[in-house]
């Protein structure tokens, strides 16, 4: 027993589903594919924001929360007003200055 010309068929448990691809599914498709790649396409922070400096201090880091050292409030070089209140700066800064 085929199926129509046109349909798509899909055995499932002995029952054979018929459905055809209307106009908007492939429309819905095409959508949901170009949404995907241009979400891929999109900027990751890192690439938007500096990279932690080079220097000796920073080549010692091997945890985020020695970050807070220096760049809490109190710290030597406390972050600004504008920074965002996170603990999670290897999201947005690549170590190595690369």
């Amino acid at each position: 027993m085929g199926a129509p010309e046109g349909w798509v068929g899909v055995r499932s448990c002995g029952f054979f589903l018929n459905f055809k691809f209307q106009k908007s599914d492939y429309i819905a498709i095409g959508l949901a594919l170009a949404v995907i790649i241009v979400l891929m396409l999109l900027p990751s922070p890192k690439d938007n924001n500096p990279p932690v400096p080079p220097d000796s201090k920073h080549r010692a880091l091997k945890i985020e929360k020695d970050c807070v050292v220096c760049h809490a409030p109190q710290g030597e070089r406390p972050l600004s007003a504008k920074h965002p209140k996170r603990q999670d700066c290897f999201r947005c800064h690549r170590m190595g200055g690369a």
